[in-house]
């Protein structure tokens, strides 16, 4: 292996961040007595009404794995330009997921240009990966390397795509309109869209965020 360190990071952030949605999701039917589902529901919700003592747990987990997020570009051992700014991305992305993580809609303003500056860099972060390991792929010999390097290619591909197509899509607006219904009491209730393309979109970019790690870590298993 090229690079333990690397790796185990690795591991590390996914692993701890697999855990926070685990644990918050706990948290969150257990005040709510709902299931929490990404495609409908903000990041912030994990931690409403409160900031963050709704969800402590979940939010210690969260923000040791955007740290180490931060630890595995730091370690990357490829020093170029590439790695300056895809560091200088990871920095402010964690910055900006954490008050995504606690900033409701109240602040609305804030909040989407927080999100909407989480989206750019969500797509940003895969192209540089992808770059990385075209680069690679061009000067290795081995076939092996070149294997994982075209696999680096394809899954940051991928995941790009994925963040421009959510951000191009035409449904992704910021006015969320709930729909009326009857309840079982025969009052008239508010219910959420099936699907609010705003917050699937906030969860993406997190989502990404934790999943570009992997095309860095393949070009650096061998």
């Amino acid at each position: 292996m090229q690079n333990p360190a690397l790796v185990t990071v690795a591991f590390i952030a996914l692993f701890v961040f697999t855990v926070f949605n685990i644990v918050s999701r706990i948290f969150y039917k257990k005040r709510h007595k709902t299931t929490y589902h990404f495609y409908q529901m903000f990041p912030y919700e994990f931690n409403y009404p409160a900031i963050f003592k709704e969800n402590p747990y979940g939010n210690f987990l969260f923000l040791f794995s955007g740290f180490a997020v931060c630890a595995f570009y730091i370690l990357n051992p490829y020093d170029s330009i590439y790695k300056v700014f895809s560091l200088i991305i990871a920095i402010v992305f964690t910055m900006i997921i954490l008050c995504l993580t606690m900033m409701p809609m109240t602040y609305l303003r804030t909040h989407i240009f927080l999100a909407c500056v989480s989206m750019g860099l969500a797509m940003a972060l895969p192209l540089f990966n992808f770059f990385l390991a075209f680069n690679q792929y061009r000067i290795e010999t081995n076939q092996l390397k070149r294997a994982l390097c075209i696999a680096s290619l394809a899954i940051s591909a991928l995941l790009a795509l994925t963040m421009m197509t959510l951000i191009l899509n035409p449904k992704l607006t910021f006015k969320i309109y709930y729909r009326k219904e009857i309840g079982l009491n025969g009052k008239e209730v508010l219910k959420r869209p099936p699907v609010i393309f705003l917050a699937m979109t906030e969860w993406m970019a997190i989502y990404t965020y934790f999943l570009s790690i992997i095309p860095v870590t393949l070009i650096c298993l061998l």
